[in-house]
């Protein structure tokens, strides 16, 4: 048995060139073109960072529910339903 044909063997199964990776930005060698990213894309990325909710308003809330003093806005409550529902309509 030789192992010179096992590692032929292999060499057919390695893995290619490596794919680029999504940060990394694009190049077009010698076709002239650039990519540009939207400046807009930086504001996601740091809304992304900061905390999904206020713990603290959320504890505020709770000890308010706990007590009987939390008061609901009805009316506050049907402006903002409103408003997304014109807003996912496209309706002003």
């Amino acid at each position: 048995m030789k192992i010179d044909a096992a590692s032929k063997a292999s060499a057919a199964y390695a893995p290619q060139a490596k794919a680029a990776r999504r940060d990394e930005p694009a190049r077009a060698e010698g076709s002239g073109e650039k990519v540009a990213i939207n400046p807009l894309s930086g504001q996601l990325q740091a809304a992304a960072a900061e905390p999904a909710f206020d713990a603290a308003k959320v504890d505020a809330i709770r000890a308010a529910i706990s007590a009987g003093e939390y008061r609901v806005n009805a009316d506050a409550i049907a402006d903002g339903l409103i408003a997304t529902a014109r807003d996912l309509i496209g309706r002003p």
